[in-house]
C-alpha cells in the first residue's frame, strides 16, 4: 500500500502545499495513495506521540511511505535516521519529493543502511555510557 504523510509544526501552517506536491508526484508516477496521514505536531515529539509512529507500526513489507521531504519525518538527524533504519529493516520504502530520496533495495540504500545502523549503535553506546569492546 502507498501511504502519504504530511506534517506541519503549528496550527498556523497548512498541509496543502505538501498534499499538492504528493498528489502531483503520485499522478506522475502512476501511484495510488491508499491512505493519507496528516498531523500538526512538532517534529521534536517522540515517534510514539505522533501519528507517524502508529503508521509505521501498521506498515508492511514493500509498502511505500511518501512525504514531501525528509524533514517532515523528524527535526533532528538521529530521529530521521532511526525512522529510516526501521523502515529499511522492515523493507518499507520511503520516498521523498523535494530531496528525491528513494529508500529501497539498491546499493546506495545498503550503504545508507550501514550508516544508519552504525549511527544507532554509536547512539546506544553514548546513552549507556559504556562503549562496546571489539
Amino acid at each position: 500500500m502507498v501511504y502519504a504523510y504530511v506534517r506541519v509544526s503549528t496550527d498556523r501552517q497548512t498541509v496543502e502545499n505538501q498534499k499538492f506536491e504528493i498528489k502531483k508526484f503520485s499522478e506522475a508516477n502512476d501511484l495510488k495513495i491508499g491512505k493519507w496521514i496528516e498531523e500538526s505536531i512538532s517534529g521534536m515529539k517522540t515517534l510514539q506521540e505522533r501519528k507517524l509512529g502508529k503508521l509505521l507500526k501498521q506498515m508492511k513489507k514493500n509498502d511505500i511511505l511518501i512525504c514531501s521531504e525528509l524533514s517532515r519525518l523528524g527535526r533532528n538527524l538521529l530521529m530521521i535516521m532511526g525512522i529510516l533504519n526501521e523502515c529499511m529493516e522492515r523493507k518499507i520504502k520511503v520516498w521523498t519529493i523535494k530531496d528525491n530520496y528513494r529508500l529501497g533495495k539498491d546499493i546506495n540504500c545498503k550503504v545508507l543502511a550501514f550508516a544508519f545502523g552504525l549511527t544507532a549503535e554509536i547512539e546506544r553506546d553514548l546513552i549507556s555510557g559504556e562503549p562496546k569492546k571489539h
